[in-house]
């Protein structure tokens, strides 16, 4: 079990990385498809690249874009970037032409990471950035200078280490800057609670993207601070997952619920070849009883002991701040890691009773500095009482006396029906109970500017399964939940990170009619 001193937080990525793992440099650090990579191999690379970053002109603050899925380079640049001082800007690496260069005219990249997926419509949006081409299968950083010179930079732990892109479901996004402070932070506090989860005998699968704090944070910085080796996957698909998991004997897996859906339903994501999984931690979106009991049944079927641990996280606190660890309680998303400090107020933003609900705050050392370009919101989001600073996170939570997590709904969800608060999250949690609805989500809608629950289904169902799904609510909810009509949706549209889309879903099916439905 990892004992890490908090203290130490206070350094780079790099050499809070470097300080905490093993020292055996024969021992796998990376894996991706048939590629293996030493964690020798792994520092000369970094170093090599931290060389060229230093000789193409990067200095200390300067930015460096990362738009790479998950291959060996994104993880190596990152760190290379902390080796001198810089800030890694981690984006999707598909985003459209036209999104990716508002991206570089606000960031103003020195260097920018391609890939042989996205350099044809990304290279002339560079607007004078350098551009490195990191191909799949040619392992090399094509445009990069050779040079092993650079300024080593140790920080203290303030530097800025990553930009990330808040993505939230109902909000516009923003550019979070992550210290390594924050990111070390996370990482400790994450192996000081799950202990010798992370330890030799562990591979964790990482299909998370990078630009994803999840995958980032957790998949890659708190993984490779370990003794465990990182196993890669650039694009999610349920059969090759089952495949890699098979071959690699993975032991643990950071993913959304949607990929753990598909794996579900995939005829490969079976058999003694599965049972290896020790851990499946889940964030992103809400999990339900019903996806956790299909799971305990796949893994009592492949003679697994395998558990899907659902937790909560932000990217302004450098992703997960609360897990269970084998405890599901059906809602909960666990407790608080080790050194994270909750609070959940009111309006007023005075601490509410326990058992009732309101607006979660994080305290901690895992915090984000701020937005970037952006201080009226970044005032609104950090906020000072009782003598600590606080995340306001944006999400309604209760906690139980065990101090377990309930997660309710985003605040920009909240619907008020005659002055009560209706939280859809609640009403979705109730409709997945019936059998046959796979994906539903609850929305406002108005009839001549009074407020109604909709609740839209993917997918098609018989008006009599329509009438039943508001029966249903009305059984098992105050009259207040009930939804006025169900609509059915071919295909939920989805953010980059595979969530529900709720403000595209708000625009289409929300808007305001003249008479009943």
């Amino acid at each position: 079990m990892y004992n890490f001193d908090m203290a130490d937080i206070h350094t780079s990525l790099y050499n809070f990385m470097r300080a905490y793992r093993n020292k055996d440099v024969t021992a796998t650090a990376i894996i991706r498809g048939s590629h293996k990579m030493s964690y020798g191999r792994f520092f000369k690379e970094i170093d090599k690249v931290a060389g060229g970053l230093f000789k193409a002109g990067v200095r200390k603050g300067d930015v460096v874009m990362l738009a790479l899925p998950n291959i060996e380079q994104s993880i190596i640049a990152a760190y290379a970037c902390s080796r001198i001082g810089a800030i890694a800007s981690m984006i999707h690496p598909k985003l459209s032409s036209d999104e990716f260069e508002s991206a570089v005219k606000k960031l103003q990249p020195k260097i920018v990471f391609l890939s042989d997926v996205n350099m044809g419509a990304y290279f002339s949006r560079c607007h004078g950035a350098k551009r490195v081409i990191c191909h799949f299968c040619i392992y090399d950083y094509i445009g990069l200078p050779r040079s092993k010179y650079f300024e080593a930079y140790d920080g203290d732990g303030e530097e800025i280490v990553f930009y990330m892109q808040s993505g939230g479901t109902s909000g516009e996004p923003k550019t979070v800057a992550i210290s390594s402070r924050c990111a070390n932070a996370m990482a400790n506090n994450l192996l000081a609670h799950l202990g010798d989860k992370f330890d030799s005998h562990n591979a964790m699968l990482v299909v998370l993207p990078m630009f994803h704090g999840f995958g980032l944070c957790v998949g890659m910085h708190a993984a490779i601070c370990t003794d465990m080796h990182v196993v890669l996957q650039p694009i999610f698909n349920a059969k090759k997952t089952a495949r890699i998991i098979k071959n690699q004997k993975i032991t643990t897996i950071l993913a959304v619920p949607r990929m753990v859906q598909k794996l579900l339903a995939c005829d490969e994501f079976n058999g003694k070849g599965i049972s290896s999984i020790e851990d499946v931690f889940v964030g992103g979106d809400t999990v339900d009883k019903e996806l956790v009991r299909k799971f305990d049944e796949r893994m009592k079927e492949c003679g697994g002991k395998g558990t899907l641990s659902p937790g909560y996280g932000l990217t302004e606190t450098a992703s997960v701040c609360t897990v269970t660890n084998g405890d599901f309680v059906d809602g909960s998303v666990g407790k608080p890691l080790k050194n994270v400090f909750v609070k959940i107020v009111d309006e007023d933003l005075k601490q509410v009773p326990v058992g009732s609900v309101g607006e979660l705050l994080v305290s901690g050392e895992q915090m984000m500095t701020g937005y970037v370009g952006d201080e009226e919101a970044t005032k609104k989001a950090l906020i000072c009482l009782d003598g600590r600073t606080w995340v306001r996170t944006g999400d309604y939570f209760r906690q139980d006396e065990q101090g377990r997590l309930f997660f309710m709904g985003r605040k920009k969800r909240l619907i008020k029906i005659s002055g009560i608060n209706v939280f859809p999250t609640e009403i979705e949690k109730v409709v997945k109970e019936l059998p046959f609805i796979n994906e539903c989500a609850c929305i406002e809608y108005r009839v001549k500017g009074k407020p109604f629950i909709k609740v839209l289904v993917e997918g098609e169902i018989s008006d009599a399964q329509k009438q039943a799904v508001i029966a249903h609510v009305a059984k098992r909810m105050s009259h207040w939940n009930i939804p006025r009509c169900v609509e059915c949706v071919k295909e939920f549209p989805r953010t980059k990170i595979g969530k529900i889309d709720i403000k595209g879903l708000n625009y289409e099916f929300g808007k305001d009619t003249q008479g009943g439905q």
